[in-house]
């Protein structure tokens, strides 16, 4: 596996550097059992230290995970172990999907999706009806990604491995732009317009 150690205001320690190399290489072998690359970037932030765990798969996943502690293997140790339990979901929700697959296949039936509204009377908090927050939101970052062709359900899959709060995609089934995300209830929300 190629995984590449930046450090930020600091010197990552040999001890540490071995330490993620053979995390990383443990996890892959016992959850994807084929090669990928990693970005681990750890930093001094504060009076703590932060990590951040990047994996890209060869499916064309990728999946991130963070830590943050007082000592830098402190916060290491915590964005490894989010980034493991991140690959057995992973793993998990595959063979399912896998097994999924054979039975629509077989099935072949019509599939109905319910969506419930997100928004409940508890949401709203002034007089007029108005959801509380502030009223222009801010752009944080932009990201350029290329638009990929998948299932929802692989695109619920991906949505589950990220800390990203949505998915674009063109649709397999109809070839037509897609969304998923996360909705505040926990669940996932699917959007597919019409022509």
């Amino acid at each position: 596996m190629q995984i590449q150690i930046v450090s930020k205001n600091l010197d990552v320690s040999p001890a540490l550097n071995a330490r993620i190399n053979e995390r990383f290489d443990e996890m892959m072998d016992k959850y994807i059992h084929r090669e990928g690359e990693a970005h681990v970037s750890v930093s001094r932030e504060g009076t703590g230290f932060r990590t951040v765990c990047s994996v890209h798969l060869p499916s064309g996943a990728t999946m991130e995970s963070t830590g943050n502690a007082q000592e830098a293997y402190a916060a290491t140790d915590e964005a490894l172990e989010h980034m493991e339990k991140r690959l057995r979901r992973y793993k998990r929700r595959l063979k399912d999907h896998q097994a999924q697959s054979k039975a629509e296949a077989k099935a072949s039936a019509m599939s109905m999706f319910v969506l419930e509204n997100p928004i409940t009377d508890d949401d709203l908090d002034s007089d007029d009806g108005e959801i509380g927050g502030p009223s222009e939101p801010m752009i944080i970052s932009e990201q350029s990604r290329p638009v990929r062709t998948m299932t929802p359900g692989m695109a619920a899959l991906e949505l589950g491995l990220a800390d990203n709060g949505v998915v674009i995609f063109n649709n397999a089934k109809h070839g037509r732009i897609n969304v998923v995300f996360k909705r505040p209830d926990g669940n996932i929300g699917w959007i597919d317009p019409k022509d």
